[in-house]
């Protein structure tokens, strides 16, 4: 069952648009999946009491992934689709009857405040949450949230967004109803790093598309990192920790093992540029909210960091159950994803031709609209 913001021919027409026929002949002649049209910004999800009851006595799982991904916006515009959408997912999953499980889909840089405290430059992040310097009780913080549009345990931290203030807000919020109603034993919150084209499934390399920069580095071409995720690789990783039971959080990233470099990075996406010349980076001392930088290094604002992300619980999953092996889950990143450039060029282009379009300045932030 899915709950989407789309009609089912709305939802037919994507498929077809970015899947090959086989594929959509196979998803749209099931009779496995069923539509629910409906809105998170919604009472009730925007749902009919059929529709609701079905939910309530039917469902054993809840996989939450719609969430906005703006990286622009503050946090009194973001806190209705991030925050707000969860808390009435999570409500609605308290009241099904038959639920196991309850996946919530963050980002991994959910914890990037930890950044500015740390003295090394190649911060490590784990599979837990770190705790605000000024954080209060979770539902007074929302509360904050709700009457102010803002709140003092988010200002009184470095975050690069927004974004990731909400989901690191939205993250203790659900281990705070799961853990007071039912068990937090069947909540799972899976972080995600940049979400890249697939390595193999359902074939190699689909994606569906949607200057100046601080660094506090000093030799930021080669210290700086970029961990970009194949598509692929994360839905796999969240079905199978959601088969073998794991609960809490778990990482879907290219790890340390995978993640790229600036420099080659950087050499890869020139291959794919129009213009002859080459653009080169010029780095400047400060932080990710430098008003030194290009306004573009500032809307990526990590891109002069160096996050080195856990995935240790994958890998003792992956050791425990050697069965894994032989099933042909895509549960690490063995694809070179700089160097995956040529084969996505289309699909940039694309990308870039759409904001191209746009009325609207890349900056200053109210010139930003969400997709």
């Amino acid at each position: 069952m899915s709950l989407l913001g789309l009609s089912r021919s709305q939802l037919h027409a994507k498929w077809k648009e970015w899947l090959p026929p086989g594929a959509v002949d196979q998803l749209c002649s099931t009779d496995r999946i069923i539509i629910l049209h409906g809105d998170i910004l919604q009472p009730n999800l925007g749902l009919t009491g059929l529709e609701l009851d079905n939910v309530r006595h039917d469902i054993n799982i809840i996989i939450h992934a719609a969430s906005s991904i703006n990286l622009i916006k503050p946090l009194h515009q973001l806190s209705d689709t991030i925050i707000e959408a969860s808390n009435m997912m999570a409500d609605l999953a308290l009241t099904c009857k038959r639920l196991d499980r309850f996946v919530y889909v963050s980002t991994a840089y959910a914890n990037t405040h930890y950044y500015a405290r740390c003295d090394e430059l190649d911060v490590r992040i784990d599979e837990i949450t770190y705790p605000l310097q000024r954080q209060r009780s979770v539902l007074d913080e929302l509360e904050e949230v709700r009457k102010r549009g803002t709140s003092q345990a988010y200002e009184a931290e470095s975050f690069p967004w927004a974004y990731a203030y909400a989901k690191h807000l939205t993250e203790r919020l659900l281990h705070y109803k799961f853990s007071k109603n039912v068990s937090v034993e069947k909540l799972l919150i899976i972080r995600p790093s940049v979400i890249g084209p697939s390595q193999a499934l359902p074939f190699p390399g689909y994606n569906m598309p949607l200057i100046k920069i601080a660094t506090k580095m000093s030799h930021p071409d080669l210290e700086t990192h970029q961990d970009e995720v194949p598509v692929d690789v994360v839905a796999d990783r969240l079905l199978c920790h959601l088969a073998l039971g794991t609960h809490g959080c778990v990482h879907a990233v290219s790890g340390v093992r995978a993640r790229m470099k600036y420099e080659p990075w950087r050499r890869a996406l020139t291959k794919i540029r129009r213009i002859p010349w080459e653009v080169q980076p010029l780095w400047v001392k400060g932080d990710w909210k430098s008003p030194d930088q290009h306004h573009l290094a500032r809307l990526y604002a990590v891109l002069g960091t160096s996050f080195a992300f856990s995935e240790d619980r994958t890998v003792a999953v992956y050791e425990k159950h050697p069965e894994i092996k032989d099933l042909g889950l895509q549960l690490f990143t063995d694809l070179d994803m700089g160097g995956s450039f040529l084969s996505r060029a289309q699909g940039i282009r694309y990308v870039m031709d759409r904001l191209a379009k746009r009325n609207s300045a890349p900056w200053p932030s109210e010139g930003i609209i969400d997709y």
